[in-house]
């Protein structure tokens, strides 16, 4: 980020923040992550920032006013809204919460949550654009 975008940044409100990190803790519940695959999802790794992500998991802190955490959790969440509606009947419901752990042909034989790991923010931005691309055809 050059310094003109660091000086042109909005600053993410509280509410936004809060409102961020309770739907990654969802997804993370529902998703059946680890405290590692959680922190890595965020950029951190985990021994260093256990403390914080204890605190963000029990409401007790929020998601900090930093863009690349706030594109990663945003995008996390698009994943989980597309999969809502790739997969829409009640009985799919289990479908949008094993997808992104299931080994995929169309992805090397990787999960979607290996590539997320893997390649970090790219990697998840990257499932995002593969979802919204399902979602159209």
């Amino acid at each position: 980020m050059t310094q003109l975008q660091l000086q042109s940044r909005t600053p993410t409100p509280e509410k936004t923040r809060k409102a961020l990190t309770e739907a990654f803790y969802n997804l993370v519940r529902h998703w059946e992550l680890s405290r590692q695959e959680e922190a890595r999802l965020l950029g951190w790794n985990y021994p260093p920032k256990r403390a914080t992500l204890d605190a963000m998991r029990k409401g007790k802190s929020i998601l900090e006013d930093d863009s690349d955490k706030i594109e990663r959790v945003v995008d996390l969440i698009n994943i989980h809204k597309s999969l809502r509606i790739l997969f829409p009947a009640p009985a799919d419901r289990g479908r949008v919460y094993t997808w992104v752990k299931t080994k995929r042909a169309r992805f090397g034989g990787y999960s979607a949550l290996d590539i997320m790991l893997a390649e970090g923010k790219s990697g998840i931005h990257a499932i995002r654009r593969y979802l919204d691309h399902e979602r159209t055809r």
